[in-house]
């Protein structure tokens, strides 16, 4: 975790967190150092944003940042193993029409998926497994 000396807070802010707030946030909770050009700033906040990852194991030529697998991730599964992957079910359940099709099917993954071992989370951030099942809406 990286902390960065002339960002001051109650508490020393790290990458990930900044990375996590949005501007206003950013704009109500930090306040900066006089030394620092609000050039410098605006630099460091985007190079946080940039170098955090949403979950282990990230990357984003294939995954998506809200998790499971993005449509270049599931071209390069079709070509390399011949699956034919369909996006997620990131409707809310109480949008759902209840028995239909993308219902069925989003409640049969929760219930796979739901049953694989291990956690949804690992040291404050999202494993692959607990990321998809948030989106997936489990």
């Amino acid at each position: 975790m990286t902390e960065y000396e002339y960002i001051y807070h109650d508490e020393p802010i790290t990458a990930e967190e900044l990375a996590m707030m949005n501007d206003e946030d950013i704009a109500k909770e930090v306040s900066f150092c006089t030394c620092c050009s609000p050039f410098d700033i605006a630099n460091t906040v985007l190079k946080a944003k940039k170098k955090s990852k949403p979950f282990h194991g990230y990357n984003p030529n294939k995954h998506s940042r809200k998790g499971g697998l993005n449509a270049k991730g599931r071209a390069a599964a079709k070509r390399k193993s011949g699956a034919n992957l369909k996006p997620p079910v990131t409707t809310k359940p109480s949008k759902l029409k209840p028995g239909g099709k993308k219902a069925k099917r989003r409640k049969s993954f929760c219930a796979r998926m739901s049953g694989v071992k291990g956690p949804t989370s690992k040291g404050g951030k999202m494993t692959p497994k607990g990321a998809a099942l948030k989106r997936w809406n489990c």
